[in-house]
């Protein structure tokens, strides 16, 4: 780095893993009707143990790829975060051969772009799968679904992140677009990909 050593971003992530857990325990109260650890009272250890692995146990989840919805999902959550780290991490790298920068810290003012796009998608993503799933409630004459909801990923999934990585790609491999055009793009990329990620902002009935 230039300013600094690589390991202090992740002190800085530390500090703020500190602080967000502090807020949570004395911010959002408790919510759980049911505690797991109530299960082990009055068992032996052995039962116990058994308990906890049967709990903790990491081969569980790939039990879960056996139904296909699952598998789907999980496919296209993994392609989302690859994507995400296949534009971020590199930047450095192919931007400054690219328009001949000569520090990190030029490169790193590209992570704006995204940046930005994130936080607009922030606002406007679980609006648009809130409208989606209203849409197809009202097709199904009041019938929710409850992967209606992904059905708001779909065209960004699908077509606007592929478009976008692919023109990225192409304007820096053959030098066209100057830094607008992948300025523009990543701008673009980091909105679908907020878009991939729908939160719940409003009920899914009918007006």
């Amino acid at each position: 780095m230039t300013y600094g050593s690589w390991r202090n971003i992740f002190w800085f992530q530390t500090g703020l893993a500190a602080i967000a857990t502090i807020l949570c325990i004395i911010l959002l109260p408790e919510t759980i009707h049911h505690k797991r650890s109530d299960e082990l009272i009055g068992l032996p250890l052995k039962r116990k143990t058994q308990k906890l692995w049967s709990w903790t146990n990491p081969l569980r989840v790939l039990s879960l790829y056996e139904y296909p919805n699952l598998l789907c999902v999980g496919l296209a959550s993994s392609s989302l975060v690859w994507n995400m780290y296949s534009l971020l991490s590199p930047i450095r790298y192919v931007i400054n051969p690219r328009f001949d920068l000569t520090t990190p810290i030029q490169s790193g003012l590209f992570y704006i772009a995204p940046g930005c796009g994130y936080f607009f998608g922030t606002f406007f993503g679980g609006r648009w799968a809130d409208r989606t799933v209203k849409r197809w409630i009202k097709k199904r004459n009041g019938e929710r679904v409850p992967e209606d909801r992904l059905r708001s990923c779909l065209p960004f999934l699908g077509g606007v992140i592929p478009g976008c990585i692919l023109i990225y790609g192409w304007s820096i491999e053959k030098e066209v677009g100057g830094v607008p055009l992948p300025v523009i793009v990543m701008f673009l990329q980091g909105v679908a990909q907020l878009f991939c990620f729908p939160r719940y902002v409003s009920p899914p009935t009918l007006p």
